[in-house]
């Protein structure tokens, strides 16, 4: 290949993450000017109850800390109770999780607490619904809840005390208005810890969030976390239910449903009183075993945006493997000062998302190495993609 033809690939790779990285950026501004303001007051009294929903899978060890940060919720009736249920459902299970919930819905049944339940999932009842393990356990948690306005997490999920109350303002709840019936899609960080594992865990945590409120931004929702996510209790029967096509997909997929069909509002939920945090995985084995299930749902995304993800992830690696190969190969060193200008551009829409999602300052100072890692991470998911999918969630 020529040198001329070597420069035009780079050129044109640099254009397409610039255009890309821009649109992100303006895609974030529209979330920030048209959504809530950050310091805007918690309704109280709790505008409307709220039902939240937990799959769980021989979750034992990580329920206790969940049901903690559950109990701790600020969103109470005008008459003081909590103003909300917490439906956890026991997914075929083989620990102690179901006397876990047990034993605590005895404590909060004393103590005043929330209302909390329990709905077993027996073995065989996925396969005879025709659905993936946790997409099951899911929807008999949606149809065993009490209330219209669903708040979903994951049985290692974090959620701060201002959660529900958050998710009700952006929900339209402000001064005890009804609900909108809108999706909201939130943000569920990774907690910091040591390692490079973690580090880039929580980088590409970020990046991802930054791309799917930009798309929420301009209207094309196309990505959402199971730890995160709100939307009333019709909607998935509105859509024709969750997507049996993949293991994972039950936040993505349903999330583009509803905007294929215009069956709801989407909104990108950039309220840090709303996020989520989780324990990042704790080594490269889960971290992959993680994706491994994530890139299975990715290949059932739109034609459309395969293709734009495609091309956003190709011109980045494109960058990265090409402008040393231009210089060892070739002589020129022109394809550096492509990367440099596309890492500047990239970091001026990042910056604002850092401050958005409140991200530590280490993902700041190694941004550029990042970002290399993550062109190559974004190869090997796309070979992932494409291997059989795992049958276990």
């Amino acid at each position: 290949m020529s040198l001329s033809v070597w420069l035009a690939v780079l050129v044109a790779a640099f254009v397409v993450q610039a255009l890309g990285w821009a649109w992100a950026g303006a895609g974030l501004r529209r979330v920030q000017e048209g959504g809530v303001e950050p310091d805007a007051p918690l309704p109280h009294p709790a505008p409307f109850p709220v039902s939240v929903v937990v799959a769980a899978h021989d979750e034992a060890e990580r329920l206790p800390v969940l049901l903690d940060a559950l109990g701790r919720q600020r969103y109470d009736g005008a008459d003081g109770r909590p103003a909300f249920e917490v439906v956890v459902v026991d997914d075929r299970s083989t620990d102690a999780t179901a006397d876990v919930v047990a034993r605590r819905a005895q404590v909060w049944e004393r103590q005043g607490g929330p209302a909390l339940r329990l709905v077993a999932v027996a073995p065989g009842e996925p396969e005879a619904a025709g659905l993936p393990p946790k997409k099951h356990a899911l929807a008999q948690g949606v149809e065993a809840a009490r209330h219209d306005r669903l708040a979903l997490t994951d049985a290692d999920g974090r959620p701060p005390p201002t959660w529900l109350a958050a998710l009700a303002l952006w929900a339209g709840g402000a001064d005890g208005a009804p609900d909108d019936g809108a999706v909201l899609v939130g943000y569920g960080p990774m907690e910091p810890g040591a390692g490079w594992t973690n580090r880039f865990a929580r980088y590409e945590t970020v990046q991802t969030a930054t791309l799917a409120a930009a798309g929420a931004g301009w209207g094309r929702p196309w990505h959402a976390v199971g730890r995160n996510l709100s939307y009333p209790r019709g909607l998935p029967a509105r859509v024709g239910g969750f997507s049996a096509a993949s293991l994972s997909g039950d936040d993505d997929l349903l999330v583009q449903a509803v905007a294929r069909q215009n069956a709801a509002p989407v909104d990108y939920v950039l309220d840090a009183r709303a996020a989520v945090p989780s324990p990042a995985p704790p080594s490269p084995r889960a971290f992959w075993r993680q994706k491994r299930r994530h890139a299975g749902a990715g290949a059932h995304y739109p034609a459309g945006v395969l293709a734009a993800l495609g091309l956003f992830h190709t011109a980045n690696l494109a960058l990265w493997l090409g402008a040393p190969l231009l210089h060892v190969l070739g002589g020129a060193p022109y394809g550096w000062g492509l990367l440099a200008a596309k890492l500047l551009v990239q970091r001026t829409a990042l910056l604002p998302a850092f401050d958005a999602f409140e991200a530590e300052g280490d993902l700041r100072l190694w941004q550029p190495v990042l970002d290399g890692l993550s062109a190559g991470y974004h190869a090997v998911l796309a070979v992932l993609g494409a291997l059989p999918r795992p049958q276990r969630w």
